[in-house]
């Protein structure tokens, strides 16, 4: 899917805190989440159990380890179930249908949440099921995003993802700045109007500042230690990501050396935002 090209050093802004959503915590002991992160820095990302990005548990963990001591920053995991499950075959079907087909008495949240914490040894929880897209992303070479209207999002992605502020068509959809990589045919985007770019994959992550109405996107790929914060190849593992010694399981010594770097900026930007050193600018993208 198109890159976000997001800027660097600048903060999104949205019409409302999203601080103020009600959303409850995966295990039912709370139904809003978000009643401790006002006035702290809060990152927030979606995600599931299994899926190819799922390593990144492993360097949020870092993170949430490196600031145990910063009482104004939490992390929070978003559970959404929107995605093709790729590589993970017990998940392919979506949480709910992995629940009904082991008989748990359990819920979609608590076994994204279980699978991080039993794999990655994570500490930070995760929410009850949301919807983040108006329909399921799949690998599909005919599906086009944004075509059909499957769901409704939850206010709270609408509101990080600035949908609310769209006209819609007469399928209920407003206009996707999104293409699929796997279409049969090339896929075009419609920039005569505006659009958003939605939820493009797991583990898209928002550093929502102290008021929750400005944030810090990241790309789902961004903290893999490959991609940067706009889902563009890192220049150094494009040009030697041929050679062998950076073959074999994640991560390799070029990957290990991107999740420094990617980590270390993400460091900075929860520093500024602690420290209220952004200065921010409006956009819909």
């Amino acid at each position: 899917m198109e890159t976000l090209n997001l800027e660097r050093q600048k903060l999104h802004e949205v019409s409302k805190s999203v601080y103020d959503f009600k959303i409850g915590s995966a295990d039912g002991s709370t139904d809003d989440i978000f009643a401790d992160c006002k006035g702290k820095v809060t990152l927030v990302f979606n995600c599931a159990a299994g899926c190819g990005n799922i390593p990144q548990h492993a360097v949020l963990r870092r993170l949430d380890e490196l600031f145990t001591e910063e009482p104004n920053f939490k992390i929070q995991a978003m559970t959404v179930d929107d995605f093709t499950c790729h590589g993970y075959e017990m998940y392919q079907d979506g949480l709910d249908k992995y629940i009904e087909r082991n008989d748990l008495d359990t819920t979609p949240g608590m076994v994204a949440q279980n699978y991080a914490v039993d794999n990655y040894g994570v500490s930070y929880k995760f929410s009850e099921l949301t919807k983040g897209r108006f329909d399921k992303h799949t690998y599909d070479p005919e599906w086009v995003p944004g075509a059909q209207y499957q769901q409704e999002p939850h206010d709270f992605w609408k509101c990080l993802l600035d949908i609310d502020t769209l006209d819609r068509d007469e399928n209920n959809l407003p206009n996707h700045w999104e293409t699929s990589p796997w279409a049969a045919t090339p896929q075009e985007i419609d920039r005569s109007k505006q659009g958003f770019q939605g939820l493009q994959g797991n583990f898209e992550k928002f550093l929502i500042d102290k008021t929750g109405t400005r944030f810090i996107r990241y790309s789902s790929s961004f903290l893999l230690g490959e991609r940067d914060q706009g889902g563009l190849l890192l220049p150094w593992y494009e040009e030697g990501s041929d050679d062998p010694k950076y073959a074999g399981s994640w991560p390799t010594e070029m990957q290990a050396y991107g999740i420094d770097w990617s980590l270390g900026e993400l460091i900075k930007d929860v520093n500024n935002l602690l420290e209220d050193n952004f200065e921010p600018y409006s956009t819909n993208g």
